[in-house]
């Protein structure tokens, strides 16, 4: 059994990191579908009645995503959030608060290495 190191692990995040904007700027009203419906399920209150339908939706975006680069952040979620896969409408509602936390990290990541210049 191989344990990663924590350079090795952080190297990976990068990695993925990277692959993750490449994929978005091949899909930004995905992307941009995805943030939106990942703040009302939050923020808002959901039935157990809807959990099927929505985490269906939001496992289809999240694999729209994963189809543009491999080893995106969107791969684990796509997995976990899907209820045809290994979904679970008990870890729902944690795993849409880690993807937001996910999509945060990667906004300000995005941010950092495009900064915006003011011409007069």
């Amino acid at each position: 059994m191989h344990c990663s190191t924590l350079d090795e692990l952080k190297q990976k995040r990068t990695a993925a990191l990277l692959k993750s904007q490449k994929a978005i700027l091949q899909q930004v009203t995905t992307y941009r579908e995805l943030k939106k419906r990942v703040h009302e399920i939050n923020n808002g209150p959901l039935d157990v009645a809807d959990y099927y339908r929505t985490a269906t939706e939001l496992g289809a975006l999240l694999l729209k995503l994963c189809a543009c680069e491999n080893h995106t952040i969107f791969h684990y979620f796509a997995e976990h959030i899907h209820p045809g896969k290994a979904g679970d409408v008990r870890c729902f509602r944690l795993e849409c608060r880690d993807l937001a936390d996910q999509i945060k990290a990667l906004d300000m990541e995005r941010a950092q290495k495009h900064r915006l210049k003011r011409v007069k």
